[in-house]
């Protein structure tokens, strides 16, 4: 009971901490058009750590999501001035099911361990990207429909917001209610037993990584609409950070147990923290070495509910 107490609800007495030093330090960030800055800007870590909840509480993680992000953003930069907004999102969708499938194929066919598998697509899919655009950079400056994503709102709120509470929604309630969620903790608390009990393994691992991805051209899309430009290079350490709001938002890295509404508070802790050291004036570097140690106390903690657990077992 302790070790559950521990992983569910660690996130909220940090975050509560984090952002009463913030306020302290800097109460501009207590302000409304501050508030409203820091849920969008968290909008795209978060979503695709929505996806990476599954993968981890169904015992992996995914590497390649940063390069799938990429990917995203080459081809909406290169197809949009071709099919329009709606048709290069159909196909970025398309391009994102096919490459979480690929590594959901590789790891269950092949019986490649999930480390190593997302490890090499990472690098292949970061290669494809950077074929596609031929190392270039693929503008949208003139063809401003997909600022919707980013300067649009849907009844005065902020299409990324309205986008991350949809998403959000909707997987607590597949991990909550469906037969998939049932699935998912399953194989992450024992695959073995999950094979015997006749749960379709193999099909619900690749369903994991085909969210992972969906959910990374989502991200992909808030980030070419922010930047307006398709570009292979982008996302570099993406995956670290969505692998960080997971864990650090209470799904256990041995996986089995998941925290949905964990996550998206520790995305928002992230987007906190650099929001608070620029207002604060501090330089990049010192956001990443926040982000380092935010990455280390994540596995502390895990590794701190897990000996709970154990002991009351």
């Amino acid at each position: 009971m302790l070790g559950r107490i521990w992983e569910r609800y660690f996130i909220y007495l940090v975050a509560a901490v984090m952002l009463g030093v913030f306020a302290i330090l800097t109460p501009n960030i207590l302000s409304g058009a501050n508030i409203i800055n820091v849920l969008t800007n968290a909008a795209t870590v978060a979503i695709a750590a929505a996806g990476m909840t599954f993968a981890i509480t169904g015992g992996g993680f995914d590497l390649s999501i940063g390069s799938t992000l990429a990917i995203t953003t080459c081809v909406l930069g290169r197809l949009i001035p071709e099919l329009g907004l709606w048709g290069s999102f159909a196909i970025a969708l398309a391009v994102g099911t096919l490459l979480g499938a690929v590594n959901g194929i590789i790891i269950t066919k092949f019986q490649i361990q999930t480390f190593v598998a997302t490890l090499s697509t990472m690098i292949i899919y970061r290669g494809l990207a950077l074929i596609y655009t031929q190392g270039h950079d693929a503008t949208l400056y003139s063809y401003l429909d997909i600022k919707v994503f980013t300067g649009g709102d849907i009844l005065g709120v902020p299409v990324p917001i309205v986008l991350t509470a949809c998403v959000f929604l909707l997987a607590f309630a597949v991990y909550r209610w469906t037969p998939f969620g049932v699935q998912v903790r399953s194989i992450g608390s024992n695959i073995t037993a999950s094979r015997v009990s006749g749960i379709p393994v193999d099909r619900t691992l690749i369903a994991i990584f085909v969210v992972t991805s969906v959910t990374a051209v989502l991200s992909g899309t808030l980030l070419t609409s922010q930047l307006l430009t398709g570009n292979g290079r982008v996302g570099q350490g993406f995956e670290l950070e969505a692998i960080t709001a997971t864990i650090l938002g209470g799904t256990s890295l041995s996986g089995g147990r998941g925290n949905i509404w964990g996550t998206l508070v520790a995305a928002l802790l992230l987007t906190i923290i650099a929001n608070g050291l620029n207002l604060l004036g501090l330089p990049d570097q010192y956001q990443r070495l926040a982000k380092g140690l935010i990455f280390i106390l994540a596995l502390t903690a895990d590794s701190v509910g897990r000996l709970i657990r154990e002991r009351r077992s």
